[in-house]
């Protein structure tokens, strides 16, 4: 629990309800906002409410727009939630569709671009693990990822814990032998590995194995991961047929052992059997305004495994109703046109009439059929609900176990630095540089003790020379706190970190100056050089540094995203320096004119990418003559070779 005279631990994606909320709206502005409401189209759509800096606050579909917004500005509200949203609007926009379904399309569309406080959000939980497939590789392999990239792979998960993936991936190896080495050329090699005499795997290195034939492996993972298990076992039952009659013998034999393992694992797999049917079954769970739930997959009448879901942001219902509003929201943002709908859909209730037609048209669109949504009473299915709400309320408890942790850390370093209040948003600033060259800075965000990538910015230094550090840090805590930021953007910081110590500060403390704004809290982490010792924190008029013993939960959390801010910086540091280098590759080289020049560039964008290809790989984009490619391979040496210093690049 917090100190007392602390904030409270604040729920997710909005602040403590009732702090900072604006009075209630005037008479005259609520009739205006009321007859600018009665002149929307009767028509279906969506509207989005703005607070007096025109923040999004709120955005919310409707069958009859006038009917919907209008109910918004009466005297009396329905619940105290719409009053705290209500008392802060502004104005309002709205778009017109063409139908409920559209409405709901584009409401899920704006609520993921503008992430509203009072939307229900759908977020990843960037620290539970899932597998990734990369089919896009001519013999994909399987691997564990904590952050999936769009890059057109398969991604299986997350899984509720390291445990059931650790289970779920020796499962999967020890029935598919899918290749397990990182080699980017997998036939760049002399002879196969331990893994192929050990008979896990397929042996792709090998001369006689084609992408085809591997990729028949890889549709036998996709069929088992979608829980299509008779279509898999049809497919196993097939090659070894085809195999015997080909008299190769051996291969049937260890298709048959693998058919066999297939069927030990499935009839552990089954949970409950519903006469083959695809269904999906949701559950959610809340405490302490964290909204967490899950989604149980039944496939082909096997529970298949369990998706976590994570939610952020605040219902508008009062709690008898959250849930319905919840669900409708939340479902509208899992399913899209890349995840499969299936036939019936288990909800622990059901919306209201309105919500419920737009949901089963929504869903209907993105399936190509109808798709039941149904609430159980009874038999197996009400058991599935409850099978549901068991694991979402175990997510909830591990979350809720998690942000306390946080919470704890985060009010140890409001009374340790002296913060006005628990710091929700740290922000740290980090520099780097190779002897003044490509000078760089990277900032980093936490929220909630969370990482926000998203929120991550890149700045070129422009007008510090020579590598100075202090003038570095002031020219871009200058750029990043300007006046005219987008506050809903750039909201400023409860903690400002900074990697350095006293003289880092006196350079952003200068910058403030110039600004001629107030600073927010800010800290310096250095480490001790001298006594080889812990980090250190600094902050602004003390000499001594503050008072956090070596491994406490708070310096190790400044200490993390200190190293995030390094890592973030270097690696757009390298970036640049190889941007800039490869431009010096081609230099005088004849031969190789602009076209070609411009070929090999697009094929190879970065030192490494040059250095790692072969001649041939080179040649087939660009055909120049082999005194050209000679000269090619020198400049490169040459400048890798200057590159080295690049692993001590200065970080500032």
């Amino acid at each position: 629990m917090p100190e007392e005279g602390t904030d409270p631990p604040p729920a997710p994606g909005g602040d403590p309800p009732g702090r900072g909320e604006d009075p209630p709206l005037g008479a005259k502005l609520l009739a205006t906002l009321r007859a600018k409401a009665h002149s929307l189209p009767a028509s279906a759509g969506v509207y989005l409410m703005k607070d007096k800096a025109g923040k999004i606050l709120y955005v919310g579909k409707a069958k009859l727009l006038p009917k919907r917004v209008v109910s918004y500005f009466q005297k009396t509200q329905p619940s105290v939630r719409i009053a705290l949203m209500v008392a802060q609007i502004r104005d309002f926009d709205f778009v017109v569709t063409s139908t409920e379904k559209e409405a709901l399309l584009l409401e899920n569309s704006l609520i993921k671009k503008h992430r509203p406080k009072y939307n229900v959000i759908l977020s990843d939980d960037k620290t539970y693990p899932s597998l990734r497939l990369s089919v896009s590789e001519p013999f994909p392999r399987l691997e564990v990822v904590r952050r999936p990239q769009r890059d057109g792979s398969l991604i299986y998960g997350p899984f509720p814990s390291s445990g059931s993936l650790k289970e779920t991936l020796r499962i999967v190896n020890r029935l598919f032998p899918l290749r397990r080495c990182r080699r980017e050329d997998v036939k760049k090699t002399d002879r196969p590995c331990l893994n192929y005499q050990m008979g896990i795997c397929m042996g792709p290195c090998r001369p006689g194995v084609t992408p085809e034939e591997y990729r028949l492996l890889t549709d036998e993972v996709r069929l088992f991961f979608q829980g299509k298990r008779h279509d898999l076992r049809r497919a196993l039952e097939t090659e070894m047929r085809h195999r015997a009659q080909e008299y190769d013998f051996e291969a049937a034999a260890v298709l048959r052992d693998r058919l066999y393992d297939l069927e030990k694992t499935l009839e552990r797999q089954i949970v409950a059997t519903f006469d083959e049917k695809d269904i999906d079954v949701w559950a959610l769970a809340r405490n302490s305004g964290v909204t967490c739930g899950a989604v149980l997959t039944v496939r082909q009448g096997a529970v298949t495994g369990c998706q976590p879901l994570f939610a952020s942001g605040e219902a508008l219902a009062d709690e008898k109703e959250w849930e319905a509003q919840a669900l409708v929201s939340l479902i509208g943002q899992y399913y899209g046109p890349k995840t499969q709908v299936p036939a019936e859909i288990l909800v622990p209730l059901l919306p209201d009439r309105e919500d419920l037609a737009m949901l089963r048209s929504f869903l209907a669109g993105l399936a190509s059929r109808t798709v039941k949504l149904v609430v159980p009473k009874k038999g197996d299915r009400h058991k599935l609900i409850g099978l549901a709400k068991a694991n979402a309320q175990a997510i909830l408890d591990e979350r809720l176990e998690r942000l306390t942790k946080t919470q704890g850390a985060m009010a140890e370093l409001q009374s340790k630095l002296h913060l006005p209040r628990i710091p929700r948003r740290v922000e740290c600033f980090d520099l780097a540089h190779l002897q003044g060259e490509a000078a760089v800075a990277g900032m980093v965000v936490m929220e909630e003790g969370e990482l926000r990538k998203s929120q991550y910015r890149k700045f070129k230094i422009k007008e510090a020379k020579g590598g100075d550090d202090y003038e570095g840090m002031r020219e871009v805590i200058g750029r990043r706190f300007a006046p005219g930021k987008d506050q809903s953007k750039w909201p400023p910081p409860d903690l400002l970190l900074l990697d350095g110590g006293r003289g880092q500060i006196s350079s952003a403390l200068a910058a403030f100056r110039d600004l001629g704004c107030e600073p927010p809290p800010i800290a310096g982490i250095a480490k001790d050089r001298e006594n080889r010792g812990p980090d250190r924190i600094f902050l602004p008029g003390r000499k001594n540094p503050a008072d956090l013993k070596p491994g406490s939960a708070g310096l190790l959390i400044l200490a993390k995203l200190r190293d995030e801010a390094h890592r973030f910086t270097r690696t757009y540091h390298h970036q640049l320096m190889s941007k800039d280098m490869l431009k010096n590759v081609f230099a005088g080289i004849k031969g190789l004119g602009p076209k070609r020049e411009r070929s090999i560039r697009e094929g190879f964008p970065s030192l490494e990418n040059l250095a790692k290809a072969s001649d041939e790989e080179i040649l087939k984009l660009a055909p120049i003559p082999k005194e050209s490619l000679t000269k090619l391979r020198e400049n490169l040496g040459e400048l890798l070779l200057q590159r080295d210093p690049l692993g001590k690049a200065k970080p500032g």
